[in-house]
């Protein structure tokens, strides 16, 4: 088993398509060694080379590969879709005490045919998209300077579901803050192109470098569910 992250391979997506087909315990009990060897063990050693850059970000942050790495189990106590297995995965890196659904994490996903990451929350408090909507009335400029500084733009797309009519941003906005201020929730994504990337060992450092472009947007948002006031928001490095 080598020590150092190597890259994801097709047993990865293959696996991942496989269960989409296959998904039940039978199938994961016969196929053990290969989630363990091609799925499984690959996300731990990313987890485990991405943690430093999260900790530098966020020294709050949980290093763990046994916090970071999602379980191939799906928690169907409370789903109609009893199907126990996933057909993807993750790793998140949270601050200790807090959880993939409340918190603004950094995070890499990937599955049979998609694979991405980014940083922002999975489900945002409303009063946190308040204070984002706040900060974007009154400190415009501010979020403008993240959003479109060359290293974050060129990577990364603003995602999250927005609303048809609520929340109309105020007459003169910027458009691109504008559709910010509309969502019910923010975060930003990378989505990779060419699936061939995921077996490159500098993929790691290609997540990290993009970890660190979003670091600003990833204070930001951590300002709106901390209650920051506008006045002591994170300086723009």
């Amino acid at each position: 088993m080598p020590d150092c992250f190597e890259g994801f391979s097709m047993e990865t997506l293959a696996f991942f398509a496989a269960v989409k087909f296959n998904n039940n315990r039978e199938f994961l009990n016969e196929n053990r060694d290969l989630f363990e060897r091609a799925v499984k063990r690959p996300l731990v050693l990313l987890a485990e080379e991405l943690a430093p850059t999260a900790q530098e970000i966020d020294p709050r942050v949980d290093p763990r590969p046994s916090r970071a790495v999602s379980r191939i189990w799906r928690d169907v106590r409370f789903s109609r879709d009893k199907s126990p297995l996933r057909d993807h995965m993750w790793l998140s890196f949270n601050p200790i005490g807090e959880t993939k659904g409340d918190s603004c994490c950094f995070y890499f996903e990937i599955s049979a045919d998609a694979a991405d990451w980014g940083c922002g929350f999975y489900q945002m408090r409303p009063e946190s998209m308040e204070n984002l909507r706040r900060i974007l009335r009154e400190k415009p400029a501010y979020v403008k300077n993240i959003v479109s500084a060359p290293d974050f733009a060129s990577r990364y797309a603003i995602r999250g579901e927005s609303y048809q009519r609520q929340h109309q941003p105020p007459e003169g906005m910027d458009a691109a803050l504008g559709e910010i201020y509309r969502r019910k929730c923010v975060f930003c994504e990378h989505g990779v192109e060419n699936l061939d990337e995921l077996a490159r060992p500098e993929l790691a450092q290609q997540i990290a470098e993009g970890f660190r472009a979003a670091a600003p947007l990833y204070r930001l948002l951590r300002a709106c569910a901390e209650h920051t006031p506008i006045d002591s928001l994170p300086a723009l490095k």
